[in-house]
């Protein structure tokens, strides 16, 4: 038996472990330095501390964040608050299409009990040195002696004849304290706090105590895709701190708004998007994204490090295509991609809120790069944001979240320097700090060790298929081909165009898991698993490459629901009214015309209309729902006899995954923040019929007393984005006999 060294008791080292003991022939040993496995998804529903918070979700849907032998769908959810899931309906024992970052525990927990003997993993073990030591003769004496301490600090060192570090790529937030003169004042109690993105959770981490917040800014730092996130989560929370039934915290807050500077425009991608231009249907982005019908005939191959020209603009334009152009229909010129950004590699954010954001003006989008920040008396601060050789300050600045991405060389302490120098590490490259092969997971200089998810690209997916790499490796010794992008001089020369920040560099260099999972497959023989999709169709779920151990009943139970679901989205319309529910946030110019037998009842109302996001509130059957806004309306009706009046109207917008429900809610009359009952549920029309519509329609009907209302939302969807849309209410009873319509416009832009 060998003995394999595992450092880390993540998503990497759990399907390491598994797959090593799967494989036979291995002793596997894992070391975990923290008290539980799930690295930055060790919480629960109720952790206050760690990177996350327990109900962020994941940014890829539950069939890409997976491994191969275990289905979400036999994982236990039971919340120890009773329901089944927080978020969806009670009754629901399927989990959502994105999970919550404690359900993600959940399903690790559930892997580690299934796959891996108690005693494997060793936890309050860190692992503090690794040092490879000369081979005399085969068999004669172990190559890694591993020094690990315990939490009385007492050390320990073991033999092993492997070493696989997965310790994690994402292990340290990196700060930009270095780079940004003044970001961190600790001279006043009350100084202005500069938080990494990981460290935030609510508001009050940004205004600790009394600090007053109304009228501020909040600064958030960064350009790449976790900045996306925090500024639409800062952003959704200062609105529900407005908008929410508890108005403990509405005067703190208000009037505060968030100033993102980032480098370059982003493309901010929502959860859903559209299958195909006009096609009317919405499917996970992941399935969007990694669509094996996209590839190009005959075999496949993969591809890494900068994008020529022509790659390059392939990109942007299927991401204008997702996104409904060059994004100047959002008044933001941060955000619209120039002829000269059409150069560049594009970046993209996933972020459900965030552009909506953008387009109401709670999120302002500056170009450019902070380099620097200095503190007044008072409590504020300022920023000075450099682009080209101009300088631009942003004042009144009351918090500073740094998006700033984490470094990995925290996660490679352990290695010794003669070790550290044959991978050719570089502690100041974030982003490429080891020089890497075979889909980087190892070294020649270095043979006995590997490497899983060191890479900036999706994870899940290809960690597992490292990991049976690895396993081959060590148990044959056959070794793949050189990938061309993975020669040494190939790599040193990326990180030296990452560090200068070169345009040809994509936002995630080695981010085609696609490619490298096939090539993978048929580097070790594995069998693709096709059905029931074709060959060049669907997503490459991990449950598509089976080997002779694969539990081949739960690969087929996987497929068979990533299948439906599939076909769910493309032909029956699922997931509709969630990509709506999205697109209705925000503000609206509004002209409704109500034509009735009674003129003092005919008439046209004028005004503005705002759909705001908030935290879901229950109903009064204690039914959770996962997205809400609370719609508030303001306007002058004039009747067709003459007469002018104020007039106002608030509903509350729910929407339910559990159900793919989207409902509206009447308010209290004694409390309009409040959920009072029931209006209508809307019912989405199929996706042929919306296209022969030519926009997405949803249809109603609700008996109010004895006055029976049909209504109709038609809803002209330009792939994420609505610019308009219409509501017809036609209302018959003994009281009642009018049709109401009304024409919601988008503002016009701030000039550009």
């Amino acid at each position: 038996m060998k003995t394999v060294c595992i450092v880390g008791a993540g998503p990497a080292g759990l399907v390491a472990a598994k797959t090593f003991l799967q494989t036979g022939g291995f002793h596997v040993t894992v070391y975990e330095k923290c008290a539980r496995l799930g690295g930055i998804w060790a919480l629960d529903e109720d952790t206050t501390s760690g990177f996350l918070s327990p109900q962020t979700p994941t940014n890829l849907s539950r069939f890409t964040v997976a491994f191969s032998d275990l289905d979400w769908n036999s994982v236990d959810f039971q919340s120890k608050h009773g329901s089944k899931l927080q978020s969806g309906s009670a009754q629901s024992s399927r989990p959502p299409m994105f999970p919550t970052a404690w359900q993600v525990n959940r399903y690790l927990e559930t892997y580690r009990r299934r796959f891996i003997p108690d005693g494997v993993i060793h936890y309050g073990s860190e692992v503090v040195k690794a040092q490879q030591t000369k081979q005399l003769a085969p068999g004669a004496q172990p190559i890694w002696r591993i020094t690990i301490a315990d939490q009385t600090s007492v050390n320990e060192t073991k033999s092993f004849d492997y070493l696989l570090v997965a310790s994690g790529f994402f292990s340290k937030p990196r700060s930009l304290q270095q780079d940004v003169p003044g970001l961190v004042n600790t001279k006043s109690e009350n100084a202005v706090k500069a938080i990494h993105s990981a460290r935030f959770k609510t508001l009050e981490d940004l205004f600790p105590g009394t600090q007053e917040a109304s009228g501020k800014d909040i600064l958030v730092i960064g350009g790449g895709n976790s900045s996306g996130e925090a500024a639409a989560a800062v952003a959704m929370q200062l609105s529900d701190t407005q908008w929410s039934p508890d108005r403990a915290r509405r005067k703190r807050y208000q009037g505060c708004r968030i100033k993102h500077v980032v480098p370059r425009p982003l493309y901010p991608l929502p959860p859903y998007v559209e299958y195909e231009s006009q096609s009317r249907s919405y499917l996970p982005i992941d399935l969007k994204l990694y669509n094996l019908a996209q590839r190009s005939p005959g075999p496949i191959e993969a591809s890494a490090g900068p994008k020529t020209q022509e790659i390059t603009n392939i990109i942007h334009s299927a991401l204008q295509t997702m996104v409904g152009g060059n994004q100047t229909d959002l008044g933001c010129e941060a955000l619209v991609i120039s002829k000269d950004e059409d150069a560049r590699a594009p970046y993209v954010a996933l972020a459900e809120s965030y552009t909506e954001f953008v387009r109401s003006g709670m999120i302002e989008v500056v170009s450019g790069r902070v380099t620097e920040v200095s503190h007044s008396e008072d409590d504020v601060a300022s920023a000075i944001v450099t682009i080209g050789d101009q300088m631009n300050v942003i004042e009144n600045i009351g918090a500073i979240v740094c998006a700033t991405g984490y470094t990995p060389s925290a996660a490679l302490e352990f290695l010794t320097s003669d070790v550290k120098r044959a991978l050719q590490f570089d502690s100041d490259s974030m982003r490429l700090p080891l020089i890497l092969d075979q889909w980087q997971t190892g070294n020649d200089a270095v043979q006995e060790i590997a490497l899983l998810g060191f890479y900036e690209g999706p994870y899940w997916p290809m960690m597992e298929m490292q990991a049976r790499l690895t396993a081959e490796r060590w148990t044959t010794g056959s070794k793949a081909p050189q990938r061309p992008f993975e020669a040494p001089e190939k790599l040193l020369q990326l990180r030296g165009a990452m560090r200068d920040k070169a345009r040809d560099v994509p936002q995630y260099w080695f981010n085609d898991h696609v490619g490298y999972m096939d090539e993978v497959a048929s580097h070790i023989g594995l069998e693709r698993n096709n059905e029931p999709f074709g060959e060049r169709e669907g997503l490459p779920s991990p449950a598509r490459y089976m080997s002779e151990k694969s539990d081949r009943s739960v690969n087929a139970s996987i497929m068979q629901d990533l299948h439906k679901t599939w076909h769910d989205c493309v032909d029956s319309g699922k997931y509709v009214a969630r990509a709506a529910f999205r697109a209705l946030q925000g503000d609206w110019e509004i002209v409704r015309r109500i034509t009735s037998e009674d003129r003092n009842f005919s008439g046209t109302l004028s005004g503005r209309a705002s759909f705001h996001p908030r935290f879901p509130t229950q109903d009064g059957d204690g039914k959770s729902f996962d997205l809400e806004h609370l719609y508030v309306e303001h306007g002058t009706f004039t009747s067709a006899s003459g007469l002018d009046m104020t007039a106002t109207r608030r509903y509350v917008y729910r929407y339910s995954e559990a159900d793919d429900q989207l409902s509206v809610w009447f308010v209290k009359p004694e409390d309009d923040l409040m959920v009072d009952y029931l209006f209508h549920k809307l019912d989405f029309v199929s996706p042929s019929e919306a296209r022969k519509a030519g926009a997405c329609i949803a249809k109603a009907d609700h008996l109010c007393v004895d006055d029976m209302y049909w209504t109709e939302y038609t809803l002209p969807l330009k792939a994420i984005a609505l610019h308009e849309f219409e509501i017809k209410h036609a209302v018959k009873g003994p009281s009642k006999d009018y049709v109401a319509k009304t024409q919601y416009n988008r503002p016009a832009l701030r000039a550009l």
